[in-house]
C-alpha cells in the first residue's frame, strides 16, 4: 500500500501542477481577465452556484465591475456584460452550438431544448413551430380561457375572504394550460388542494438540483435508479415519477393506436408523428417524444408563472398602477359577465406595459446560456478563440440601468415612453434560433390571466413584504410565497 501511494500521489500532484500551469500560462484564454481561482478551476463557479444558493449571478455583477466587460469565469468560459454582446452570441447569424457541459443536466437531450447541435434542433423546431404559431394560439384560445375560468372558480369557491397562495395558483394554471394545449391531457393541478400538485412540488425542487447535477455529473445516476429507491432518497421526486408514468402511458397508447389522435384537438403528437414533416421520413423515438413533452411542461410552467407572481405583487403594492389598469379594462369590458378576447386585450397599451414590466423584472432565464464558439470570432471587439464557451445572463440586459433607468423599480410607464425601441431588449423568452417555442402562447396566457383576475376580483396583499428569489437556471423563490386576500368584484 505504501509503495502504491508513493507512486500515485506524486503523479496526481504532478498532474494538478501541470494543469494549473497550463490554465494560467498556456491556455488560449490566459490573457482574459478574471479571478485566478476561476481560471484554475470550475470549483470557483461551483461554490457560488451550489453552495451559495445560486448567488453567482450577483457575483458576476461584482466581477464585471472589477475586471471589465469580459470575464473568464471558469477555465474555458467567458462571460460578457455589454448588452450588445447578447445579440452577437444568440443570433441566427452565427452557428454556435449549445455547450453540452451545461445542458446535459436537464436530461432532455432528445428535445428541441436539449439538442445541442443547431441543425438537429432546427429540424425539430421547424416541425413544432406551426403548432405554436399565433394562428394556432388563436384557434385554441378557448383552452387558455377555460383554465383561467377554473382558477377563478377555485378562488371564488374556496378562498373568498381567505389568503391564497397566488404563486402556487399561477404555477398550477400555467402547468394545466401547457399540458392541455400541448398534449390534450391536463394534470388538473388547479383542482389539487392548496394548489399543491406533486408535479409542481417536484418542479420546485428540480432547478437547484439540476444546477447541482451540472457541477457533480455523477449524480446523474439518480435518473437511473429504480423509482422506489429514488423516492426513498428524496420523497419530493414522486411528482416526476407520476409525470413519467402519465406521459409514457399516453405516448405508448398513441403509438399503438395512432387513430386515438383523431379524438383530440391538434397536439404536439399530431406534428411529431407525421413522417411527412421530417425530411428523413422517420418519426422521433419514444424517448424523444417523452423528452419533448417534459421540455414543454417545464418551459411552459415556470417562466410564465413567475411573471404572473411578480406582476401581481407590484400591482397590489401600487394603487396608482392598479387604478390605471382598471380604468383601461373597464373601458373595453364594462360588464364582467361578458367575455373579452385576447385580440382585444393585446391592444390595451397600459395592460401591455404592465405585462412587459412584469416580464422584465422576473428576468426569464437569468443565468447565461453558454454557446461554444466554432471558429475564432470577434464578439464586441474581442477575438474569442475557437472552442471557448461564451454567454451573457439576461439580468445584464433586463436590469441594465442605461437601458432601463432605476431598473429595480416596477415602472410600466417606461414602455409607453420608450416605444418600440425598448422591445429589442425584452429578452425574457430569449432571442435567435433557440428562442422559446411557446412565446405566442405565453403572451396569450398573460393577457387573459391579468385581465380576467383584475376585472373580476379585488386582491389585497397578505403579509408578503417582498418576493425574494435566488437565481439557479430559473429564479427560485425563497421565503414566503406571494399570498393575497381575494374578493369577487361587485
Amino acid at each position: 500500500m505504501l509503495s502504491y501511494s508513493a507512486v500515485v500521489v506524486p503523479l496526481v500532484l504532478s498532474y494538478v501542477l501541470y494543469l494549473a500551469v497550463y490554465r494560467l500560462v498556456f491556455h488560449r484564454l490566459k490573457s482574459f481577465p478574471g479571478p485566478r481561482l476561476a481560471a484554475l478551476t470550475g470549483w470557483y463557479q461551483t461554490y457560488y452556484e451550489v453552495f451559495c444558493d445560486g448567488l453567482f449571478v450577483q457575483k458576476l455583477e461584482e466581477l464585471h465591475k472589477i475586471y471589465g466587460p469580459v470575464v473568464r469565469i471558469n477555465p474555458n468560459e467567458l462571460h460578457f456584460s455589454n448588452p450588445q454582446a447578447y445579440f452577437s452570441i444568440y443570433t441566427s447569424q452565427v452557428k454556435f452550438i449549445k455547450d453540452p457541459n451545461f445542458y446535459f443536466c436537464f436530461a432532455q437531450d432528445e428535445s428541441s431544448f436539449g439538442f445541442t447541435d443547431l441543425a438537429v434542433a432546427k429540424k425539430r423546431r421547424d416541425v413544432l413551430l406551426p403548432f405554436f404559431s399565433r394562428r394556432s394560439i388563436l384557434q385554441l384560445e378557448g383552452i387558455v380561457q377555460s383554465k383561467v375560468d377554473t382558477l377563478l372558480f377555485r378562488l371564488r369557491q374556496d378562498y373568498t375572504g381567505k389568503p391564497v397562495n397566488l404563486y402556487a395558483a399561477f404555477k398550477s394554471l400555467t402547468m394545466d394550460i401547457i399540458t392541455a394545449f400541448s398534449y390534450s391531457h391536463s394534470f388538473d393541478a388547479l383542482l389539487s388542494p392548496d394548489f399543491s400538485h406533486p408535479i409542481l412540488l417536484s418542479l420546485e425542487r428540480a432547478m437547484p438540483m439540476m444546477t447541482t447535477i451540472r457541477h457533480f455529473p455523477i449524480l446523474q445516476l439518480l435518473y437511473r435508479l429504480p423509482e422506489s429507491v429514488t423516492h426513498h432518497l428524496d420523497p419530493d421526486t414522486i411528482g416526476f415519477v407520476q409525470l413519467r408514468h402519465a406521459l409514457s402511458a399516453q405516448i405508448e397508447g398513441i403509438l399503438k393506436n395512432p387513430s386515438s389522435l383523431d379524438g383530440m384537438h391538434e397536439t404536439i403528437y399530431h406534428s411529431l408523428l407525421s413522417p411527412e414533416k421530417f425530411k428523413s421520413g422517420e418519426i422521433p423515438s419514444k424517448k424523444s417524444l417523452s423528452d419533448e413533452a417534459q421540455n414543454l411542461l417545464f418551459g411552459g410552467t415556470d417562466t410564465t408563472g413567475n411573471t404572473m407572481t411578480i406582476g401581481f405583487f407590484h400591482i397590489m403594492q401600487n394603487p396608482d398602477i392598479h387604478s390605471k389598469l382598471m380604468t383601461e379594462l373597464l373601458d373595453v369590458w364594462p360588464s364582467k359577465e361578458s367575455c373579452v378576447s385576447y385580440q382585444v386585450l393585446e391592444k390595451l397599451p397600459y395592460l401591455t406595459a404592465v405585462i412587459k414590466e412584469s416580464l422584465r423584472i422576473s428576468n426569464g432565464v437569468p443565468v447565461a446560456k453558454p454557446r461554444l464558439v466554432d471558429s475564432p470570432t470577434v464578439i464586441e471587439g474581442v477575438l474569442v478563440p475557437a472552442g471557448t464557451s461564451v454567454g451573457i445572463g439576461s439580468t445584464f440586459i433586463l436590469m441594465n440601468e442605461d437601458i432601463f433607468p432605476d431598473p429595480h423599480c416596477f415602472n410600466p410607464e417606461r414602455w409607453l415612453q420608450g416605444g418600440a425601441a425598448l422591445d429589442k431588449y425584452l429578452i425574457s423568452f430569449s432571442r435567435g434560433p433557440r428562442a422559446c417555442l411557446g412565446i405566442n402562447l405565453a403572451w396569450c396566457e398573460l393577457y387573459i390571466l391579468f385581465a380576467n383576475l383584475l376585472r373580476k376580483f379585488d386582491l389585497k396583499n397578505h403579509e408578503t413584504k417582498h418576493v425574494n428569489f435566488r437565481y439557479h437556471f430559473l429564479p427560485a423563490f425563497r421565503d414566503k410565497h406571494l399570498h393575497a386576500i381575494v374578493a369577487e368584484r361587485e
